[in-house]
């Protein structure tokens, strides 16, 4: 065997491990199974403060402004209020476990350790925990109680009803003593944790975990390196954007929800707090696919000559458009590719630094946050997340690819066309 197909292997093996982590997997489901709830959220919040002047009349005038902003705020704006549940469900169904039970458990877990706020006779959550300041918290509290759950049920502790009983009874009584036991470690949690200084799990996490990835995530050199490995296990064949995409919704999502949060309370684009987030990840970390492949395709159609190639190139261009890029990456193919390598791993780290400089030079304004859904064509994906100079922004992304791959391409066609002449004879 090879230094790389060795190599290869070691790498595929800690790859897997990682994809395969029940707890990464239930953070990384959990968080994207809210993705329906985040798009309807953008939604109303796109509609309810498009800065369209004849827009903001009309919807004031028919009085439906105040619901529009509804919509955001029990969705996005009470997001972990949804992970908490869902990444609970989830770790659980990773168990082989009952998830419902286990995901109310979470809920409520999360619910009892959000801190209270008095106003005036009136002793309630504290609303602004429920949203993107709490996600940390409710990752946190999900994984802790459901795991503790699931082991306790692991244990066989529980009530065991007679087989006359209807299933869904039996199941109901069976994840009742852990359920109990759990939720009441909560409750204790939650008062000791009322006796320090920082008055509430949630502001413990918030103070020393949440600050510090926050202010990680929002140095650009963060996602560069995440950019990095996901493209490092794309030339050797594993799918680095399953990999890495844990750490880019853990991480980068609550920088997203913090600017929607802001948005929706009035701040101007250009005092946003974040310039990173999941939505610029999903817009210029990669256009076209992993690799930004998108300028690839291009640089072969517009300057190529060898005929395989460009065949490939055809049947990549329209499902480049929409982020799908497997034709390409197994068709040229780039994988184990030497020649392309450099261009394949350097292209999407160029495309992030571009974008990223763009904005905070203040050229191209913040995005709002709002998630676009996977698979919206280039181009309009940009322009739903931040207007038109953001689409003008991700084609000068585009450009910068096709200069990075350009001499590359000639290199690779160069050899191509020989073999085909070679082949012809």
């Amino acid at each position: 065997m090879s230094k790389v197909e060795n190599f290869s292997d070691k790498a595929l093996g800690i790859a897997s491990k990682v994809q395969g982590n029940n707890y990464l997997r239930a953070i990384s489901n959990g968080l994207m199974a809210t993705l329906p709830i985040n798009i309807l959220g953008s939604i109303s919040l796109l509609l309810s403060v498009l800065p369209v002047p004849f827009w903001q009349s009309f919807v004031t005038s028919i009085g439906i402004k105040p619901y529009l902003s509804m919509g955001y705020s029990v969705t996005v704006g009470v997001i972990s209020v949804y992970a908490a549940f869902l990444i609970g469900y989830q770790l659980a169904d990773n168990f082989n476990q009952k998830p419902l039970p286990a995901g109310l458990l979470s809920l409520f877990s999360f619910l009892v350790l959000t801190p209270l706020i008095t106003v005036g006779d009136v002793t309630t959550l504290d609303s602004s925990k429920l949203g993107a300041t709490g996600l940390f918290a409710a990752m946190i509290s999900a994984l802790l109680f459901s795991r503790l759950y699931c082991f306790i049920m692991e244990k066989g502790i529980g009530i065991k009803m007679p087989e006359s009983v209807p299933q869904f009874v039996s199941d109901v009584f069976a994840g009742l003593i852990p359920v109990i036991i759990a939720g009441s470690l909560a409750i204790l949690l939650s008062y000791l944790f009322g006796m320090t200084t920082y008055g509430s799990f949630s502001d413990f996490v918030y103070t020393i975990i949440a600050t510090p990835l926050t202010n990680l995530s929002s140095n650009v050199g963060s996602m560069v390196l995440i950019v990095f490995i996901q493209m490092f296990l794309w030339f050797f064949g594993i799918h680095g954007s399953n990999v890495v995409s844990s750490f880019i919704t853990g991480l980068y999502l609550p920088m997203d929800v913090a600017n929607m949060d802001a948005l929706q309370a009035g701040v101007a684009n250009s005092e946003l707090p974040n310039i990173l987030g999941k939505s610029f990840y999903d817009l210029f970390a990669g256009i076209g696919g992993a690799g930004g492949t998108l300028s690839l395709v291009i640089v072969i159609l517009v300057f190529a000559k060898a005929q395989q190639s460009k065949a490939v190139a055809n049947l990549s261009l329209v499902p480049g458009f929409f982020t799908i890029n497997e034709p390409m990456v197994f068709g040229l193919p780039l994988v184990l590719n030497p020649l392309m390598a450099i261009p394949f791993i350097l292209t999407p780290i160029a495309q992030v630094l571009v974008a990223y400089f763009g904005i905070s030079s203040g050229l191209f304004p913040r995005l709002s946050g709002i998630q676009v859904p996977f698979g919206t064509p280039i181009g309009i994906n940009g322009f739903i997340a931040g207007g038109w100079r953001i689409t003008l922004l991700q084609i000068l992304c585009v450009l910068v690819g096709c200069l990075i791959y350009f001499p590359f391409v000639k290199m690779s066609d160069k050899r191509a066309r020989l073999n085909e002449i070679e082949i012809t004879e």
